[in-house]
């Protein structure tokens, strides 16, 4: 990143956030302590600049020589104005796919990972385009290119509809969403047909995940929050020969039942799907 920015960064610097922050990044780079809303409206201001309305772009294209990240706000930074560069109706499918594929390398923390995930609207308006191209991110042996490819499904896929509608999480969950039924079975039909995504999802998940402990978690986030929103389908995936290796398969169980949206009963069933 460009001395400038890292000076204008500085002057954000919170000591005790960065010492609060360091414990639950110790793999990120060294910290500034910049808190994310600060950071966030720096990316905006950086993306909407009027007088130089491609700067976003002039920023995140340096990555090389003195221009190369030293500090985590700095990495931060760049896929926010990546995340909110691309959500512009004006940038084709294959400059954002390029964008992502330039960054996705420099991701090592969950921090960076989940922040950027969540601001890559981009994935909205071209849904096909870009899950075809995670399918190797999906697949691929290294923790972080798992997890960003995961948290991604999570974020822009698992809770829009056919027609890109964002929907919001079931607020209770009980025997009677999950039991085997016709009324059920009709309606997961039309469930089905409703999220197109949704077998997909379930079916990347339903493997083993071996490639690290953010890979691992990622994939029992996204299996936590299949389950909470589309609990019929989840649970025919938990409970019929899942590939999940067991670590996974159990924090995925976890999760659900740490949710407050189950109701008690839920919970101890899924406590006695437990493995091992």
């Amino acid at each position: 990143m460009r001395e400038e920015i890292r000076t204008a960064l500085v002057q954000y610097t919170d000591e005790k956030y960065k010492e609060f922050s360091a414990g639950l990044i110790p793999e990120a780079r060294p910290l500034i302590g910049v808190r994310l809303p600060q950071l966030r409206q720096f990316a905006k201001r950086i993306v909407n600049d009027q007088e130089d309305k491609l700067r976003w772009q002039k920023e995140i294209a340096r990555y090389d020589g003195e221009y190369e990240d030293i500090y985590f706000e700095e990495t931060m930074l760049r896929g926010m104005l990546i995340g909110y560069g691309t959500a512009k109706k004006n940038c084709p499918c294959e400059e954002g796919l390029s964008y992502l594929k330039s960054f996705i390398p420099y991701i090592d923390n969950w921090s960076v990972c989940d922040s950027f995930c969540n601001s890559f609207t981009f994935a909205n308006r071209y849904r096909d385009e870009v899950w075809e191209f995670l399918q190797p991110y999906l697949y691929s042996d290294r923790e972080y290119e798992v997890r960003v490819a995961l948290i991604l499904l999570l974020c822009q896929y698992l809770k829009y509809d056919i027609d890109n509608r964002k929907i919001a999480r079931n607020r209770k969950v009980g025997m009677e969403d999950m039991t085997y039924s016709f009324p059920n079975q009709e309606l997961s039909v039309c469930t089905r047909a409703q999220y197109p995504y949704l077998d997909r999802i379930l079916a990347t998940l339903n493997r083993a995940f071996h490639q690290g402990y953010y890979a691992q978690m990622a994939a029992a986030w996204l299996m936590a929050e299949t389950f909470i929103c589309f609990p019929y389908e989840s649970v025919r995936m938990l409970t019929c020969d899942c590939q999940m290796d067991p670590w996974t398969y159990n924090k995925a169980l976890q999760k659900i039942r740490e949710s407050l949206n189950p109701d008690p009963s839920v919970k101890e069933y899924m406590k006695s799907l437990k493995k091992g």
